[in-house]
């Protein structure tokens, strides 16, 4: 995605929070530039994971889709566990520019 898609897909997670929009803007936010070897599944898992947490966070219902998503990509308790610092510190990141959009800027 180029830097101008990166933007519109901020834009558009902050604007019109959607559980799609913030899956990939989680893939922006975790996995641009990240060189540590990371296979789909933990990279999945781990965008399902942070959009499932804001969604919650913010109101927005996902039923069990985001439950469904991690388990077609074969995410595992262990795969979770040992991603959620990142998605922790993420989730906090889309959260706090959703709801101070003024003051927040997620990382580009």
């Amino acid at each position: 995605m180029s830097d101008e898609g990166r933007c519109e897909a901020a834009q558009a997670a902050i604007t019109n929070p959607r559980p799609d929009i913030v899956h990939e803007l989680a893939h922006e936010l975790l996995h641009r530039g990240d060189h540590r070897p990371a296979s789909k599944t933990v990279r999945e898992t781990e965008a399902e994971a942070v959009a499932y947490v804001v969604c919650q966070a913010i109101g927005l219902e996902t039923g069990s889709a985001a439950s469904y998503f991690i388990q077609l990509y074969d995410g595992k308790t262990e795969t979770l566990a040992a991603s959620l610092d990142r998605i922790q510190h993420v989730a906090a990141d889309i959260i706090a520019a959703i709801q101070c959009p003024n003051e927040q800027a997620v990382a580009a």
